[in-house]
């Protein structure tokens, strides 16, 4: 006879499932601090765990769009004020308007990912939605930039204030996201590595010695880190640069000492080794000059 147990219990205000099956046990993070959602999101992250403990197949939960969108709001997005806002207003201006699109290209292909975004979220969540398909979007061009070897010396000595050139130091040395490194705590920490929830799932930020260094919880806000970045940029003259930069020069440089693509790929924490080849590709074809930490 099999026994089932499940149970909801939040751990730093986040909601958390577990569930076990004759002894064997799961956890996951249902991604959200609002009570009602996790009660709505229990049963069906329950049947994905259990397909993992035991390989149920059992079919997604249908839903309409109209109806995924509050849970998709309400969920634990890593976003600023201004993206939710933004987020908000785009899905309620499209219900609002019967689910036509702005005139304007531009705005409308801004709907089309948020749109596509809701869906996706909604299948990672184990819900199907029956009235609406994600939109075909031709894939923008990969950005290409990397810093140049005195672009990352100014970076890592020259950046005010000290803490957050660390910070910066940091993301240069682990590829970590600005999210990923912002959320750090001390029990992310495993056998001399992180183990944290990034973009795509579960992954493991691997430490050089120099990133042990700096290992820190660093307390910033996301538009912070923005802000910051390209104030400090300004004022060295580094142009046209985002923080998201420093992880794709530690992506470059790595190939370019002669990692093969699918360590790569681990270290980087995607998910799958197309997503690198569709980063990096272009980039390798491209005249940079070579450099090294």
């Amino acid at each position: 006879m099999e026994v089932i147990m499940a149970s909801l219990y939040q751990k730093k205000g986040t909601y958390y499932l577990s569930v076990s099956l004759n002894g064997k046990r799961e956890v996951q993070s249902l991604q959200t601090k609002d009570s009602q959602v996790a009660k709505k999101l229990k049963q069906h992250v329950e049947f994905e765990l259990l397909k993992k403990l035991h390989g149920l197949k059992i079919k997604d939960n249908k839903i309409t769009f109209k109806d995924l969108i509050p849970l998709y709001l309400k969920g634990d997005h890593d976003w600023s004020k201004n993206t939710r806002e933004h987020s908000n207003y785009v899905l309620k201006s499209w219900i609002n308007n019967d689910g036509k699109l702005p005139d304007n290209k531009a705005s409308a292909d801004t709907f089309k990912r948020r749109i596509n975004a809701v869906l996706n979220w909604g299948k990672r969540h184990n819900y199907k939605c029956i009235d609406l398909i994600k939109y075909k979007l031709s894939s923008p061009p990969a950005r290409l930039r990397v810093f140049t070897p005195e672009e990352c010396k100014i970076i890592i000595n020259d950046f005010e204030p000290i803490e957050f050139r660390r910070f910066c130091e940091f993301a240069y040395n682990t590829g970590g996201r600005s999210g990923e490194i912002r959320r750090l705590k001390a029990d992310n920490l495993k056998e001399g590595n992180l183990f944290i929830k990034g973009k795509t799932g579960y992954r493991t930020i691997v430490l050089n010695k120099r990133a042990k260094e700096l290992l820190d919880w660093f307390d910033y806000s996301k538009e912070y880190v923005s802000h910051r970045f390209k104030k400090e940029c300004r004022r060295h003259g580094i142009k046209d640069a985002r923080f998201h930069d420093l992880r794709r020069t530690f992506g470059y440089r790595l190939i370019l000492n002669g990692m093969p693509i699918y360590h790569v790929s681990k270290l980087l924490g995607h998910s799958s080794v197309t997503t690198t080849e569709r980063h990096y590709a272009p980039l390798m074809a491209t005249e940079i000059d070579e450099f090294v930490l």
